[in-house]
Formats: C-alpha cells, sequence, structure tokens
C-alpha cells in the first residue's frame, strides 16, 4: 500500500465522532463518499469490497475510507465501530486498512475524541484534530515500518538525527558512519539501500526542500538563505537549488511557486 496520499494531507474539519452497532446480514453500497473515514471495528467483523478488492474490518485491522472511494460493505458479525469522519480536499479511490496489533491503545485514542468532541470540552476543536493527525501518524509510522528492515533503519538513524540537526553545517560521511559504528563504505551503501539516495545527496535535497520553505516566506535575502543554509556564497547556493529545482532561487522567488 503506498503510503504517498497521506504524506501531506491535510484536515480542514472534523466532521463528526461516533459509535454505530450493526446486526449480521446489515449490508450497504457507497458511491463517491463525500469526505474521509478513520475507522475501527472493535467489535464483530464487516467485509468491505472496493475496486474488486476485499477487506476485513475487525479490531485489529483499522480502515481509512477516503472522499472519492466507493465500496460496498456488509456485516458478517455483530458488533460496534467507531468512526472519525473529517473533511479534506484531497480524494482517492482505494480503501486504506492498516493492521494495529495494539487494539486497546487505539480504541482508547477514539474514545477520548468521542467525548471531547461530544462533550464539546474547552479547545476540543484543535484536541480533536490533533488526535485525528496523531492517529494517523501511529498508523501511518507503524505501516512505514514494515517495508524497511527495523534493525537497518535503526542502524542508520544516528546518521538520520545528526543530519536533521546539523544539515546546514559541512557533515563529511566519515562523521556519519562513526555514529553508527559502521565502516564509511558500508555505511554509505546501506544508507543508500534504506534511503534511496547516498548520504550528500540526502543531505543537499533537505536543504533545497528548506529553501523552498524559506523562499516562500520572508526569511530574508536569497544570500541569507544561503548562508543560513551552509552554502559559503550565493552562487554555490543558486547553481546547487537549480541542479535540483531546474530553476534559479530568484526565478523560484518570482514565480511564487508552492511545489
Amino acid at each position: 500500500m503506498s503510503l504517498q496520499v497521506l504524506s501531506d494531507l491535510v484536515i480542514t474539519g472534523i466532521r463528526s465522532i461516533h459509535t454505530m452497532y450493526n446486526e449480521q446480514g446489515c449490508e450497504r453500497k457507497r458511491a463517491d463518499r463525500p469526505r474521509w473515514a478513520l475507522l475501527m471495528k472493535y467489535e464483530g467483523e464487516t467485509r468491505y469490497i472496493c475496486n474488486g478488492k476485499s477487506y476485513i474490518s475487525d479490531k485489529n485491522h483499522i480502515f481509512i475510507l477516503p472522499k472519492g472511494s466507493s465500496y460496498e460493505w456488509m456485516c458478517t458479525k455483530s458488533g460496534h465501530y467507531t468512526a472519525i469522519e473529517f473533511e479534506c480536499d484531497r480524494s482517492h479511490s482505494e480503501i486504506l486498512p492498516f493492521y494495529v496489533p495494539n487494539a486497546e491503545k487505539m480504541l482508547k485514542m477514539f474514545k477520548e475524541l468521542e467525548y471531547k468532541q461530544t462533550l464539546k470540552t474547552p479547545l476540543y476543536t484543535m484536541e480533536c484534530l490533533k488526535g485525528t493527525y496523531d492517529m494517523l501518524l501511529t498508523l501511518i509510522n507503524g505501516q512505514a515500518a514494515k517495508y524497511t528492515p527495523s534493525n537497518k533503519s535503526e542502524k542508520i538513524k544516528p546518521a538520520i538525527d545528526y543530519i536533521a540537526q546539523r544539515y546546514h553545517t559541512n557533515i563529511k560521511n566519515d562523521e556519519l558512519a562513526a555514529l553508527t559504528n559502521c565502516s564509511t563504505v558500508y555505511f554509505r551503501k546501506l544508507f543508500a539501500e534504506i534511503m534511496g539516495v547516498s548520504p550528500i545527496a540526502y543531505i543537499h535535497s533537505l536543504r533545497i526542500k528548506k529553501a523552498k520553505e524559506m523562499l516562500q516566506s520572508d526569511y530574508g535575502s536569497i544570500t541569507d538563505i544561503a548562508l543560513s543554509l551552509g552554502y559559503p556564497n550565493i552562487y554555490d547556493f543558486s547553481r546547487d537549488f537549480k541542479k535540483h529545482t531546474g530553476v534559479s532561487p530568484s526565478h523560484y522567488l518570482k514565480s511564487g511557486a508552492k511545489s
């Protein structure tokens, strides 16, 4: 399952948080769903069919039902489910299932948000929004961990953390390798295997990402941004920026680009 559709999802509002009960044999069809939903069937079982694929919803399988999706479902075992319906401009045609080993923890998060939304506790709007994002992040992080061997990803984590804090400095492969207790040659190979790019390319891409954010704000001149990101001068920054984006920083700034 691709997580790209969720990587920068922007929730514009929480529509409802509710708990429902379905009898065995209850069934429905849904066409072009108008909003997103995060659903946990914590009692019983429901079968969904979407685009020819069959999914089982139970306490260990949480679903995200995207806006724009069409599907049919049948309750195969009676029980309750809790759902958070939220607004988002993005749409997607596939159901997104997530395996959750710690069902009680997730159910507690659902119930806490339902309580806040039902009683309209102080700051409940912000808390429900934050809570929904927290739940999505928990699901996404759990899913992403399945696709990268944990021992390998943990091995380079000190280097990733180091880069995140010092990307604006002149970082060398040798010092990153030392953080992971690996030889430089093995570290570079391992990093590229997990991240898809070399350590230095990763650092440069992170700098350019930060540069785009700064150029779209009011952090200062292009020279200020270049120096803030660790470039010795505006010329090196401009060359690197154009290499990665195809345009110069000044052109990017004038165009008001958002990508």
